[in-house]
């Protein structure tokens, strides 16, 4: 009977072993998934702050583009004016 029990302690051992191994290797997949999604997640917010930044800078230029278009319509309607010389 211990005969048959040798191998079967070896193999238990051995199991045991690669069960560390893959328990390890499981805690460090886990940790770089979880820094790759931190890292994700910044970039996705660099992201949204370069977005609202650039679609304030695109009100701004509206905003200038109206005020330079006023501007030529009003010395586009002097030019049309008849002049009393």
């Amino acid at each position: 009977m211990p005969d048959d029990l040798d191998p079967r302690v070896d193999l238990l051992e051995r199991l045991a072993a690669q069960q560390v191994t893959l328990n390890d290797q499981l805690i460090t997949v886990t940790a770089r998934l979880g820094e790759e999604h931190a890292l994700y997640q910044e970039r996705q917010l660099v992201q949204e702050v370069r977005t609202a930044e650039h679609a304030e800078r695109l009100r701004q230029h509206e905003a200038i583009l109206e005020e330079l278009l006023a501007f030529l319509t009003a010395i586009k309607d002097l030019l049309k004016m008849p002049n009393d010389h």
